[in-house]
Order: C-alpha cells, then structure tokens, then sequence
C-alpha cells in the first residue's frame, strides 16, 4: 500500500470520528430525545384514590430516566394515587393545577440537568399547596449521596424563583433502580 492511500483512510476515519463526536454532542445538548416524549398514560390505584400525582419525565438517551419515572408512578400508585406519567412533550405535562403532586425529572448530562427539563422547571406554575419531587439519573454516584447538590443539579433553579422541592433522588445508571431508595423518594415525597 502507498502511503497516499494510508493517509486518505487515516483521515476518513478520523473525519468519521469527529462527525460521530458532533453528532452525538447535539443529541445531548440540545436535547433531541426530549422531543419525542409526547405520550401520557395515567395509572389508577387499586381501590380508592388519595390523591392526584403527576410524573413528567426526558427519557434520555439511554431511557433509564423514563424507567425511572415508571418506578416512581408505579410507587405512587401503590401508595393510592391516581397517577399521570408523563413524557415532557406531551399535552398533559403542562396541565397541572388539578394535581397535589408533581414529580419531575431526567437525565443529568455533564453535570447538568437536561434543557428541557430546565425550561419545565421554570415554566412550572403549580396550585398552591403541591408538593414538588425532583430526580435525575446519571452515571455520578457522588452526587446521590449529598441531597443539596442532587437537588440543585436536578432542579437548576434560578434564585427568585418560587418553587419549594420536597423531596429529590438521584438513580445512578451503573446500579440500576433501588425500590428500595425509590420507596423512600415517595415518603419523603408525601411527607412521611
């Protein structure tokens, strides 16, 4: 082989390397996936309902926050709510002054929440009296373990703004979903 032709595949692949780059950095960045988050699906509680919850949720890239979010709906529901899980493009995420609840959450990519759920988070006018939940997944164990950061990184709030968190979890993707911690969320959520 000469070494004309050992530079042109050298630099196809590397040109392929670098639009691969790119082309992932703007999923990520710009929040693609968020867009195809336009299902809801509500989950009635076996028996009478204590209340109305709403789940809304970024799936991310790898999904693991929508699993995450299902967990959480299902924990709700078990606890008798009527529960609305939805995907943070969908009609219902914006309707939500009729709910006690409203969890809200995604994937945490380079330390940050996910744009979407920014900009949810600080169009998010709830009833007075709601309780408001935060989660986020990622890959960081760290910042499970301190709820003040896990907060802030879940929930970017700009200073002013008014909106009381109760409870916040952050799902680490490497361990999968801890019932267990889940379970936990929800008390803390419902003030137990």
């Amino acid at each position: 082989m000469n070494i004309k032709r050992i530079g042109k595949i050298v630099g196809i692949v590397i040109l392929t390397v670098i639009i691969i780059a790119f082309v992932t950095a703007g999923f990520i960045f710009y929040d693609v996936i968020s867009y195809t988050a336009t299902g809801s699906e509500t989950l009635n509680p076996n028996g009478t309902s204590v209340g109305k919850a709403m789940v809304v949720y970024d799936p991310g890239l790898s999904g693991a926050s929508a699993n995450a979010a299902r967990a959480i709906a299902n924990q709700l529901q078990i606890n008798g709510y009527t529960v609305e899980l939805a995907g943070i493009s969908s009609s219902e995420a914006t309707k939500t002054s009729d709910y006690g609840i409203i969890v809200v959450g995604g994937p945490i990519y380079a330390g940050n929440a996910s744009s979407s759920v920014k900009e949810y988070l600080k169009a998010l006018q709830p009833s007075p009296g709601t309780r408001l939940g935060v989660f986020s997944t990622g890959s960081d164990p760290d910042t499970a373990k301190d709820n003040s950061l896990l907060i802030k990184e879940a929930a970017p709030l700009s200073e002013n703004n008014t909106l009381q968190i109760n409870a916040g979890i952050k799902i680490v993707s490497t361990q999968g979903i801890d019932k267990q911690k889940i379970n936990h969320f929800v008390d803390q959520l419902l003030g137990r």
